[in-house]
């Protein structure tokens, strides 16, 4: 059976939710951003069903190349749908049960009619004991795949941007930077460097890359602006212009 972590009240609600959608036979829409398991939590309730694209669906169904009666799916990317009469009449005509993913609650009305459960799942930023959960299993994988010793919490990369797909990359990065040094460092910005270079701004348009880090590894450890333009050498004015002008990536 799909795993679906939930240690957070409500993921454990979201949980309870779905054993009963285990039980009953209703068509249930999930909700939720990339990354935040949506298709996990479908698995676990259909966990022998099929998954299939919403618009790759659309295109089979048009084509009468499937041939599927009496039977539950997982429709994901619901909301890519562009002919919503089509997949009803579908649906009704052969019995089909439905375990529908959406990254967004704004959908047809006809659409949305055909639920009788919607669950929606919240950002890893509000859930804070399934993302520790989540930080523990992508460092045994990164561990694993990676034939390394396992790296202390504290020193892993915690990124949950884009939720499970930035954390899990994050956490295999973190294994990485282990084994790299200055050379790898410079070696992979000037490759970056290399590929975004562009116009007569270059320098302008890309000193962020070394600024914005620059002031928040300073800031995160000596905490006051007066330290942190000290150790690195600058006078507060110049400090706080440079804060402003990337406030948006710090």
């Amino acid at each position: 059976m799909q795993e679906y972590i939930a240690q957070d009240e409500i993921s454990k609600e979201i949980l309870n939710s779905a054993k009963l959608l285990q039980a009953v036979n209703v068509n249930a829409l999930i909700i939720g951003s990339n990354g935040v398991g949506k298709k996990s939590l479908a698995k676990y309730i259909l966990p022998k069903s099929q998954i299939f694209e919403a618009k790759a669906l659309q295109q089979d169904i048009i084509d009468e190349v499937i041939t599927i009666k009496n039977d539950a799916i997982i429709i994901d990317k619901i909301q890519d749908l562009t002919n919503i009469s089509l997949l009803l009449k579908w649906i009704e005509d052969n019995s089909i049960r439905v375990i529908a993913i959406s990254n967004s609650d704004i959908l047809n009305q006809k659409l949305k009619d055909i639920f009788s459960i919607n669950l929606e799942i919240p950002d890893l930023s509000k859930r804070e004991n399934d993302t520790k959960l989540l930080v523990q299993k992508f460092s045994k994988e990164a561990s694993s795949t990676l034939d390394m010793h396992t790296i202390a919490t504290s020193k892993l990369i915690i990124n949950t941007s884009n939720n499970a797909h930035s954390l899990r990359k994050s956490i295999y990065f973190s294994y990485l930077f282990e084994t790299i040094g200055e050379e790898e460092i410079l070696m992979f910005l000037e490759r970056y460097l290399s590929e975004h270079l562009d116009g007569e701004n270059a320098y302008k348009d890309l000193i962020y890359l070394f600024e914005v880090p620059l002031i928040k590894a300073s800031t995160k450890k000596y905490k006051s602006q007066v330290q942190v333009a000290k150790n690195l050498g600058l006078n507060r004015i110049t400090l706080r212009k440079k804060i402003d002008i990337h406030k948006e990536l710090l």
